[in-house]
């Protein structure tokens, strides 16, 4: 990993002056469906494509086919989470996530996905919430959220420990599931005897 930057060079934008945010689009899922209808918990999911509902093409939803290095941000729900689009297959968000299109080449789709993601962004958002049965981050909130922006490479350095970060949870995890079944074999075996 590179050493990240000493100049500490920084900008604060606005979410909107640097990339559109587009409300999903609601659609009736249909078993002749050819696009993936997502919503906040095919995120969750490692394939999204197989557990999404589809949709059948109309001519509206051209205006809301993902594309790489689109971000999806649940707006809406208890899970406030942000998650780039990079699946092969064509997509649209439902109505509960935003798609988020950088125009900007100021910061990269990664870094912009680490930040919303990150504990203090979350919770300022969620203080932010509004309504009375499913509470939800209108659109103007997001537009003007302030993003700090440093330079290219720090933002790929935090990337990178970000990315390393999560394979050590799931490694450490791994190896506590492992110890859990080795330790009741052991015990098994000495009841045994």
């Amino acid at each position: 990993m590179k050493a990240m930057s000493t100049n500490n060079t920084k900008q604060k934008i606005v979410l909107q002056k640097m990339a559109e945010v587009i409300s999903g689009i609601y659609l009736k899922p249909s078993p002749n469906g050819k696009i993936a209808y997502l919503q906040v918990k095919d995120l969750l999911m490692d394939s999204p494509e197989k557990t999404a509902f589809k949709v059948e093409p109309v001519p509206k939803t051209d205006n809301y086919l993902l594309r790489k290095g689109d971000l999806l941000f649940a707006g809406k729900g208890s899970t406030y989470l942000c998650k780039e689009y990079n699946l092969t297959i064509p997509a649209v968000p439902s109505t509960t996530l935003y798609i988020i299109r950088l125009h900007s080449d100021i910061v990269s789709p990664e870094f912009l996905c680490w930040y919303l993601n990150h504990p203090a962004i979350v919770a300022q958002m969620m203080a932010s919430r509004v309504g009375s049965g499913t509470l939800m981050i209108h659109k103007p909130t997001l537009e003007n959220l302030e993003i700090i922006i440093p330079d290219k490479n720090t933002q790929n350095c935090i990337v990178e420990l970000s990315e390393l970060q999560k394979r050590e949870e799931h490694l450490l995890k791994a190896i506590a599931e492992k110890r859990v079944l080795m330790t009741n074999q052991i015990l098994m075996n000495e009841l045994k005897k």
